[in-house]
């Protein structure tokens, strides 16, 4: 495959990221971001789409970066992710089927759906019949539509619309995706306004959630719970972070604070811990290999390891730059190294089709601006 360009669309700032795949280790080119105004982007959802077409325009504009095979990932609360088993067809039969076959299995009309599917195994029913299960992706066609046209707006061409966790799980992996283990590993982003967790086993994602807690919900308990303003509750977040196990201890201000970041860190923790809980009971599986942690709120002290305890399972800081070569990015390496809590979204979805088993299918089929 090409040159491809990721491009993330978060809630603090559009990042692009700049691959070329065709190397037998891939080649990261460039890695560049413009912040957005606040509440331009909320929750994965665009608000503002001209302060975001200007964010992209401008960033694209400074920097110089290939216009056409664009990729742009989705991840929100309009983004559906189920496993449904139906019978087993051919890949475009079952492709022209899947809105009859699936519209029963989401909660949105599927004549308003952005469909896609990735095959996950075959098995036969006690009457004979081949099934298939398959995990659906089903996404809102207005949200979908919405980011291909600020794109479309600031000039460039949309190859593709992907599932973000896709690309996560595409950067975090990389080839240990098929080569890991036997067993199940997991990804999560913690990112600023919501996190996602992806399951991984034999070559294919097979769970993807998406939470809504992220970096804002820490900053705002501090805002509500020590009646700080949010600039103040943002340098306290990242100084003071959350402790390994347990409740903090003694009455000073430091303590005070944070105990308001581990209450905040144990209901993420929660819907973490359910969500890996259902996976591995749905799957038949006792545990989790590993999970990796990305996300720019996972830098919060020590959040990594009381997930850990908490999962009672080994946790491993997000490595990008173990799965890619690294061109001339005008970035000194302890730069990059700072970023790569953050790599992941815009590196993976550069790397949309440069699997051989690829990591989730890619929404094929929607508008590509042209």
């Amino acid at each position: 495959m090409p040159i491809a360009v990721g491009l993330d669309i978060g809630s603090e700032a559009v990042r692009a990221a700049v691959v070329d795949s065709s190397k037998a280790i891939p080649l990261l080119r460039r890695f560049v971001e413009m912040p957005l105004p606040p509440g331009a982007v909320q929750a994965g959802d665009v608000v503002d789409q001209g302060a975001v077409t200007e964010a992209i325009s401008a960033l694209w504009k400074r920097h110089r970066l290939p216009r056409k095979r664009v990729v742009i990932g989705i991840a929100n609360q309009r983004v559906i992710v189920r496993q449904v088993d139906v019978p087993h067809l051919e890949e475009e039969e079952l492709r022209e089927a899947l809105p009859y076959q699936v519209q029963d299995a989401i909660p949105i009309p599927v004549e308003d759906a952005v469909l896609d599917f990735v095959p996950l195994e075959e098995f036969g029913t006690p009457d004979g019949d081949l099934m298939l299960s398959i995990l659906v992706v089903a996404a809102q066609r207005e949200m979908v539509e919405t980011l291909v046209g600020v794109a479309n707006r600031a000039g460039l061409q949309v190859l593709s619309i992907d599932l973000q966790a896709f690309g996560l799980v595409r950067a975090a992996f990389g080839a240990d995706l098929a080569l890991g283990g036997d067993g199940p590993q997991a990804l999560l982003d913690i990112g600023s306004s919501m996190s996602q967790i992806a399951v991984v086993r034999g070559g294919i994602t097979r769970f993807v959630r998406i939470l809504p807690t992220g970096g804002t919900q820490f900053t705002e308990a501090l805002m509500t719970g020590a009646s700080l303003s949010r600039e103040d509750a943002e340098e306290k977040k990242r100084a003071v972070g959350v402790v390994p196990s347990g409740l903090p201890e003694g009455e000073d201000e430091t303590a005070a604070l944070r105990r308001l970041l581990t209450r905040t860190a144990d209901g993420l923790i929660e819907e973490i811990r359910g969500s890996v809980k259902y996976y591995l009971t749905q799957a038949g599986e006792h545990s989790l290999e590993r999970l990796v942690v990305a996300g720019n709120a996972a830098r919060l002290p020590h959040l990594a390891s009381r997930v850990a305890r908490a999962l009672g399972t080994r946790v491993e800081p997000v490595r990008v730059l173990d799965h890619v070569s690294v061109g001339r990015v005008h970035m000194t390496e302890p730069q990059l190294l700072e970023l790569q809590p953050v790599l992941p979204a815009a590196v993976g979805l550069a790397l949309w089709g440069s699997f051989v088993v690829p990591p989730g299918n890619r929404f094929p089929h929607v508008a590509r601006g042209e």
